[in-house]
């Protein structure tokens, strides 16, 4: 199983300009069995989205990619779950592309990226 937390917030890149949109996107490389993949959003507030999908190595758009567009983004922060059942390691990739409100790609991280800022 793997777990990823991130608390997600309008200034998590440290720009100028606030992040206003996320788009979350998965891609399986493990076996053939596939994953299910649960994404996830909460603040303190509540639940404010949830997807749950299975990923193959062939499901989805080329290469076997899920992607989640237009997440909200706002100044109060909320707990971002990534969560997959596979016990292979390393069978995720996942990428998050942060937009302005007027769609500018402000930024990309990866997991590795992901795991540097929760250092």
């Amino acid at each position: 199983m793997a777990v990823y937390l991130l608390e997600i917030h309008e200034n998590l890149l440290q720009t100028f300009v606030p992040i206003k949109y996320m788009d979350v996107e998965l891609a399986y490389v493990g076996g053939e069995e596939g994953t299910d993949v649960f994404v996830g959003g909460a603040s303190m507030h509540g639940e404010l989205y949830r997807h749950l999908f299975h990923l193959t190595s062939n499901s989805g758009g080329a290469g076997g990619n899920q992607v989640i567009h237009n997440l909200d983004v706002s100044s109060e922060p909320y707990e971002l779950r990534i969560i997959s059942n596979s016990s292979s390691p390393n069978h995720l990739v996942i990428r998050m592309y942060f937009r302005s409100i007027h769609g500018q790609t402000l930024g990309i991280l990866s997991e590795y990226q992901m795991m540097k800022l929760a250092d």
